[in-house]
């Protein structure tokens, strides 16, 4: 909630609502105890040994045709003949019997593996449906206390939020970038916040009053939001507007936040170039007051607004001069 003095956006937040935040911080997700495993590897399935069986049918074969012809050139006897026939067929039985059995024993090492994983894989599943059950659990119980806390910070903003005396912008000329930046207010913030453009708040002792720029509310806790879009000098007369070194602007965020209401200002150059930018910025603050993620998720892939340096009286007289507003709102 803290944000460098001098820039835009300006977040302020009633000592009321940081007291309530610092006495009940928001839950945190506790990350399961259990630590987690990765799956086993089922065993490889044994190499095939056909190609042994060839070879070895292969050399028989030829054995037995040297044979042949080593009898019908050099007239080899019978008897050495099939002395030598019976020799390569023993040959050749025992390295078929030889490969029977490397394979036998190859195809017990894999069902002992295979045993092995298939116990392995029983008692991973086992233990990642123990961690499920505990995630289950937590994530129960993280949503108890955020309901519990949106509960007692509805109760506390209930009594202290002072409500406007009327809503709309009835006679209150609209600055040329509000009615677009609406657009995006609709977009990211509907379903779980009231939203509307303006309301009036009475200044006590006088007959003047404080019109918002726009009003956003958080249903579910009651969180009023003062959203303001200030220009360095009003465009008709090029008079300076919301200058660091005048307090008007402080004066009037006072009145806010004496009120309990979170007071947003975004530069008018930031909501014309970066609107949804700007929504991020007012879904991170409400998150980070209400624990309520589901407006910061929405905006989750976009970019985190540019800062933008406030002005003073000097800097808007020049900006005035130079038709500054003009290089981003004739641009929008």
């Amino acid at each position: 909630m803290r944000q460098p003095p001098g820039f835009y956006p300006v977040i302020l937040v009633p000592d009321s609502i940081r007291q309530f935040c610092a006495n009940n911080p928001i839950p945190v997700l506790a990350e399961s105890a259990t630590p987690g495993s990765l799956p086993p590897f089922p065993p490889r399935l044994p190499a095939s040994n056909k190609s042994g069986y060839s070879l070895v049918i292969k050399l028989w074969i030829a054995s037995v045709v040297v044979v042949m012809l080593v009898k019908w050139l050099s007239g080899m006897s019978v008897m050495a003949f099939w002395s030598s026939l019976v020799c390569s067929s023993v040959s050749a039985m025992a390295a078929f019997s030889y490969l029977r059995f490397a394979n036998s024993k190859v195809c017990d090492r894999y069902k002992q593996r295979l045993a092995e994983y298939q116990q392995q894989l029983s008692e991973y599943e086992s233990h990642q449906l123990h961690r499920l059950r505990l995630k289950y659990k937590e994530i129960e119980q993280y949503n108890s206390l955020v309901q519990e806390r949106y509960k007692l910070l509805k109760r506390l903003l209930k009594e202290i939020v002072q409500p406007p005396a009327g809503q709309g912008k009835a006679g209150v000329q609209q600055g040329v970038s509000e009615k677009q930046f609406f657009v995006y207010l609709c977009r990211y913030f509907s379903g779980f916040h009231d939203f509307c453009m303006g309301g009036d708040f009475p200044i006590p002792g006088t007959s003047l009053r404080y019109s918002a720029d726009f009003i956003l509310v958080h249903q579910p806790t009651g969180l009023a939001i003062d959203i303001e879009i200030d220009e360095p000098y009003e465009g008709r007369t090029g008079k300076p507007h919301h200058c660091v070194d005048r307090g008007k602007d402080s004066q009037r965020n006072r009145f806010f936040l004496e009120r309990n209401w979170v007071v947003i200002r975004f530069s008018e150059l930031q909501v014309v170039k970066y609107p949804d930018s700007c929504c991020k910025a007012i879904a991170r603050i409400i998150a980070q007051i209400t624990g309520d993620y589901r407006g910061l998720v929405r905006l989750q892939s976009i970019d985190d607004l540019t800062l933008h340096k406030q002005w003073t009286v000097k800097e808007a007289r020049y900006m005035a001069k130079t038709r500054f507003r003009n290089s981003y709102l004739q641009a929008s």
